[in-house]
């Protein structure tokens, strides 16, 4: 009988190591792994996951088994999935084939859309420290997002510097990471909302998306965050 799981909680790496438990015993195969195995997809993705990808799972689920009772699609970094391949995934979810398991993993549900959420059975794994925001956190951050987005580059970094987080590497990784939990939460919630009369919206959005990826990748690489930072703030934020 098809299922399909959402394991959330943990770090990626008991994410990854709770779904192969999950399908070992769903498959009753102690031995079973994901090598040169042609039966198992896995869906990876660096800063997006978007609805191409999800079309080609979708193409690629719709084939027998070739020496397996099941095909397993493993979605490791579910969080990554834009709205609109997640809109694109629910039909796979609502009208699943009785040979396959679908496997998604997600710091946190919040990530996800609620239609997604509820058509899952969700594995909670004990929570590590990452990125959320309490709902008081979330109305400042976004304030802090408004009041940035309204001014020019120079009063823009001078707000980030009365944050104390221009010259501070690890302040600024944190600070990208919060940026993009709220960016992640307003397009989701646009979606929710099921808006259609916003598309320079969720354009702009999904922009701030990969440019806060890649400043978070020049962070980790020891770029200068002064000027990491200044790069960032250089882009349209403006609805």
């Amino acid at each position: 009988m098809a299922s399909s799981f959402l394991i959330v909680g943990g770090n990626l790496e008991k994410r990854n190591a709770t779904a192969t438990k999950l399908i070992k015993k769903i498959t009753t195969n102690k031995d079973w792994s994901s090598e040169a195995n042609p039966d198992f997809l896995l869906v990876e993705g660096t800063n997006s996951l978007g609805i191409e990808q999800i079309r080609e799972l979708q193409n690629k689920l719709k084939l027998k088994p070739f020496n397996s009772p099941l095909k397993i699609a493993l979605i490791p970094r579910a969080e990554i999935l834009t709205p609109e391949a997640q809109n694109a995934l629910l039909k796979t979810l609502e009208e699943p084939s009785e040979k396959t398991l679908l496997i998604l993993t997600a710091p946190s549900s919040e990530w996800l859309l609620a239609t997604i959420i509820s058509r899952c059975q969700i594995i909670q794994l004990p929570t590590i420290s990452q990125v959320n925001l309490t709902d008081d956190e979330f109305e400042k951050f976004s304030e802090t997002f408004d009041k940035i987005s309204q001014q020019g580059v120079g009063e823009r970094f001078k707000i980030l510097e009365d944050l104390q987080i221009s010259s501070d590497r690890q302040k600024a990784i944190e600070w990208l990471d919060k940026m993009t939990f709220l960016i992640r939460k307003l397009l989701l919630d646009l979606y929710q909302k099921g808006s259609k009369s916003t598309p320079h919206l969720v354009s702009l959005y999904l922009a701030l998306l990969k440019s806060l990826a890649q400043s978070k990748h020049y962070l980790e690489a020891n770029t200068n965050v002064r000027l990491t930072l200044e790069n960032f703030l250089l882009m349209e934020l403006r609805n």
